[in-house]
């Protein structure tokens, strides 16, 4: 018997020294998993340090019944004193049967544990949620979606651009009000972006009562836009006004050409560099034919060429050129040059004889 209560009394001892020995070394180390939000698809990890440190790794598991079905190992460079910083994952897996999914994280020194946590969901299970996703859309621009509550409530919506695991822009929308009607919520990136590069933009929801959240997020290519708001043309010239369209910065040309009313002969033509463009930044950008255009009726197409070559925008419109009538100050033949009296003369001895007549009138009275 006195050996049967010994066992009992020396687990718990050791259950008891294992959380404590990870507790005093995830605050010795001043790294803390502050929140982690997943599902079936994706998994978001907010880590918040209260000391600068570098050179950690950060390990995931996607488990379903004790069995790891996915993972991912992610380095994290540098955390600054009293700050945060959001990791992303991206699940791959070919099968997710409806039930419970456990993720398990752990941060590393080298080889070492200091921080660990888990977190648990329901994947398959048909319950309704507090708000839905209706749509999501992300690009270059920003992200836009369509959240409909199941009841009304105050959120807080936050908006996340990712890039490979790292979350690069991140800001949100506190205390919005929702009903039971769609909403629709977007947010422009604020960051620069890489041309023709991946990115996912993601929309949390956090619903203040009860406390739940919901995740959509949407994956995009990344590449430059601009389109012509606005046009001028006439036989001397033209000019077109380009606003941009992302956060890729648009580095390309605006292409002006002339040509024939009747055919597809090419008149005039110029290639002008464009300023930098990004999103809500507009140009204009003009050029003068090389001849002034004559009398007639000709096409004009100006062509945005974005970076990589391709046709962003087109439009097309019409010159039309009138005749123009010159008058001219030349003295018709015959005219006896020596014998005529210059018209600014004849102005003049009028202004003097005026003012002359002014002042004798004067004196008079």
């Amino acid at each position: 018997m006195k050996c049967r209560r010994t066992i009992p009394i020396i687990c718990l001892l050791t259950i008891f020294l294992t959380l404590t020995t990870a507790g005093a070394s995830a605050a010795e180390s001043g790294i803390v998993i502050q929140e982690i939000y997943s599902d079936i698809e994706s998994c978001d990890i907010t880590v918040d340090s209260s000391i600068t440190i570098e050179d950690l790794t950060l390990e995931v598991q996607l488990l379903q019944k004790g069995r790891a079905i996915d993972k991912a190992t992610i380095p994290i460079d540098r955390i600054e004193t009293n700050s945060n910083i959001i990791k992303f994952v991206q699940w791959h897996t070919t099968s997710t049967p409806d039930g419970a999914y456990q993720i398990d994280a752990q941060i590393f020194n080298e080889k070492e544990e200091i921080c660990s946590t888990e977190y648990e969901f329901i994947h398959g299970r048909q319950i309704i949620p507090d708000v839905i996703f209706e749509g999501i859309i992300s690009n270059s621009e920003g992200v836009s979606a369509v959240i409909k509550p199941t009841d009304t409530s105050l959120a807080d919506i936050e908006y996340m651009l990712v890039e490979g695991n790292d979350i690069i822009y991140f800001t949100k929308d506190e205390k919005i009000s929702i009903h039971t009607n769609p909403l629709t919520v977007n947010k422009r990136w604020n960051t620069l972006l890489a041309n023709n590069k991946e990115y996912t933009g993601r929309v949390k929801v956090r619903i203040s009562d009860p406390g739940s959240i919901i995740v959509a997020t949407d994956t995009f290519t990344s590449m430059d836009d601009a389109e012509i708001t606005d046009i001028y043309k006439d036989e001397i010239g033209a000019s077109a006004t380009i606003a941009g369209n992302s956060q890729v910065p648009f580095d390309g040309y605006v292409r002006f050409t002339v040509y024939n009313e009747n055919s597809d002969e090419i008149m005039e033509s110029a290639i002008m560099r464009s300023p930098i463009l990004l999103t809500e930044d507009d140009e204009t950008v003009e050029t003068i034919w090389k001849k002034r255009l004559t009398e007639g009726r000709y096409k004009l197409a100006i062509e945005i060429i974005g970076n990589d070559g391709d046709i962003l925008d087109i439009q097309e419109t019409m010159i039309d050129v009138e005749k123009v009538t010159v008058f001219s100050n030349d003295i018709p033949e015959g005219t006896n040059d020596g014998n005529s009296t210059p018209s600014f003369l004849i102005t003049t001895a009028l202004a003097a004889i005026s003012a002359g007549a002014i002042v004798l009138r004067r004196k008079h009275f």
